[in-house]
């Protein structure tokens, strides 16, 4: 593993750990932190992106199955949620 993607993991590890809200973090860690390592390069970056754009809130909606992702997001979102 390149140091650039272990240091991309470590940013999404760090990002999705330290969310502010309890239930957030607990959501996260079950459908995002136990499957940073099955991700490619590409879906790394994707998930990053996914913080910069996307509400917490809004993720957290989506992981919870309340409402849809949005269309540029709708693959990843979709295996983390489902695998």
């Amino acid at each position: 593993m390149t140091e650039e993607l272990k240091k991309l993991k470590k940013i999404i590890h760090y990002r999705i750990s330290y969310t502010g809200t309890k239930e957030t973090d607990i959501l996260y860690k079950r459908k995002l932190i136990n499957k940073i390592d099955s991700l490619n390069q590409k879906e790394l970056l994707l998930l990053a992106s996914i913080f910069n754009e996307i509400s917490d809130i809004e993720i957290f909606n989506i992981l919870s199955k309340k409402i849809k992702p949005p269309k540029k997001y709708y693959k990843i979102l979709i295996k983390l949620i489902n695998e």
